[in-house]
């Protein structure tokens, strides 16, 4: 896993919100991604430098039913937007996978 898919993994954990970061692609190409490279990360970070420049970034999250979804994942975006480079000019997705009940 590259140091800044870890870094911005911890990142979103600790948006308030935010109870899970999910895998971001289907299980068997993620398997298939660990087998070879070594990666578990569940922050997809791809192209160019992947851990200064990136192309892009996918994050999938779980949110607690308290949370605005689109007030979250604009803080999610914006939070992974500072922690890269000035200048950088990344695609950042972030996904809403799910958002826990009440209990």
């Amino acid at each position: 896993m590259s140091s800044l898919s870890q870094q911005l993994e911890n990142l979103v954990l600790e948006m308030p919100g935010v109870v899970a970061v999910f895998a971001s692609g289907p299980l068997i190409a993620r398997g298939a991604l660990e087998l070879t490279s070594g990666s578990a990360s569940r922050v997809e970070v791809s192209g160019g430098d992947n851990d200064a420049y990136p192309d892009r970034i996918v994050v999938s999250v779980g949110l607690d039913a308290a949370a605005q979804a689109p007030v979250t994942a604009t803080a999610i975006a914006s939070g992974i937007r500072a922690a890269l480079p000035e200048g950088a000019l990344t695609e950042i997705v972030v996904r809403i996978s799910s958002v826990t009940g009440l209990p």
